[in-house]
């Protein structure tokens, strides 16, 4: 037997001893890694997340499978995607709990080490702040090298002196429609002049990193690309973008503009599809009721949105066309959002609604908010986590327990 292996089973149980006398001391997740300490009989004495102990060697495997850690990032989204070698951050949050999560806890064994945490991909769905100045400080970390940053092309200008009619850049009018014509690709290209306060860090933060040689590259995605497509322990592993979408006119790209400035940056975000053996997983962004419409119009009687997990559009707002809810027609959704009381995020109607259009008998709503809890005593906040669990064939949705005993921590239910 190897020195590691993973958890086959969600909620395994560790023991304190093999013997008939035995207790459960431990439950872990489904791809949870563990160290072979000890081997006897039926069973391994390992090291692992919390009390160590005895797993039984049926409950062990060699393969890792898909791990998504919906992270609870305030009023903003923050994603951990880890599978086979790939570790993929997507979107970053608005303040530095992605990163005390990542450098405190996630990774603090490479670290400690001096070695370093490679993320293959950074993706910035979209350029508002609840969705990368997260990773601002995780850039300028000497710890982390990254292989490719992904992003929709569209950034925000400064206010004062912005030569452009609007902050996202020249709007044009074309046979009555309004389109966006500034598109960015490769943000290491770019001078830093003209832009917002936050793109002005964010690029300074990437470019600094990348003269340090801590970044592959960084390039604009949008509909019909494929991130990764390969085997990965013996099953398909695909990462595919299915917004946004450019037009063109003079034989140039250019986005619909729609209403106003942030439905507009909105409705372009990155949505991304995850396939890992048969589940899937969509990840929304935010867009909203504009872009919903524009995506089913553009895609007609296809539909790539179906998915066994979906991380909500827009934090649960209400701002949603039902009929594109019913495309996604998910076991499960995530609502990633905080206690920002301006949005009042997620909605009722975006909750109830969540639940009516699922494929599910008993849907599972989850919220990064709802699974957020305070000690009172310490006067601390415990930050909410969703896990996913995949092996290609069964997906768990895992989140800990408010009172957490080690032996009974996780509220686990198994999707679809």
């Amino acid at each position: 037997m190897s020195d590691f292996k993973y958890s086959a089973v969600n909620e395994a149980r560790i023991y304190d001893k093999t013997t008939a006398q035995k207790k459960v001391i431990n439950r872990i997740l489904m791809g949870t890694y563990v160290k072979i300490l000890e081997e006897q009989g039926d069973w391994c004495k390992v090291d692992t997340a919390g009390p160590d102990g005895w797993m039984r060697k049926a409950d062990l495997s060699n393969d890792m499978g898909m791990k998504v850690f919906f992270l609870d990032v305030g009023q903003g989204d923050g994603v951990l995607l880890e599978v086979g070698k790939y570790k993929i951050l997507i979107d970053g949050g608005p303040n530095k709990s992605m990163y005390s999560y990542l450098t405190k806890w996630q990774y603090t064994y490479l670290l400690n080490e001096n070695e370093k945490v490679h993320i293959d991909y950074l993706i910035v769905s979209h350029f508002d702040t609840d969705h990368y100045k997260g990773f601002i400080e995780i850039l300028k970390h000497q710890g982390f090298t990254f292989g490719a940053i992904i992003h929709p092309g569209i950034l925000k200008f400064a206010d004062a002196g912005n030569p452009h009619n609007t902050n996202l850049g020249q709007k044009i009018i074309v046979g009555g429609k309004h389109y966006l014509t500034h598109i960015f690709n490769d943000l290491l290209m770019l001078n830093n002049n003209g832009f917002n306060r936050d793109i002005t860090a964010f690029l300074t933060a990437l470019q600094t990193a990348n003269v340090e040689g801590r970044v592959g590259s960084a390039r604009r995605s949008e509909r019909g690309d494929v991130i990764i497509n390969e085997q990965i322990e013996g099953k398909t592993f695909k990462l595919e973008v299915l917004a946004p979408i450019t037009e063109s006119i003079d034989n140039k790209p250019v986005f619909a503009y729609w209403k106003d400035e942030g439905i507009t940056i909105n409705g372009h975000c990155l949505v991304l599809k995850l396939s890992f053996g048969e589940r899937t997983v969509l990840l929304g962004g935010d867009l909203n009721s504009f872009s919903q419409k524009y995506l089913m119009d553009n895609y007609g009687n296809n539909n790539p949105f179906e998915v066994d997990v979906a991380k909500s559009c827009h934090h649960g707002s209400s701002d949603f066309l039902e009929g594109f809810m019913g495309l996604i027609n998910p076991y499960a959704t995530v609502i990633s959002s905080g206690d920002n009381e301006g949005h009042a995020h997620p909605r009722a109607d975006a909750i109830g609604c969540a639940g009516k259009y699922s494929k599910s008998i008993r849907p599972l709503v989850y919220s990064t908010e709802l699974a957020r809890s305070v000690d009172l005593r310490k006067k601390e906040i415990l930050f909410g986590m969703i896990n996913l669990r995949c092996n290609g064939s069964t997906i768990f949705m895992s989140q800990m327990k408010e009172v957490k005993k080690e032996d009974d921590r996780w509220d686990s239910y198994e999707v679809g």
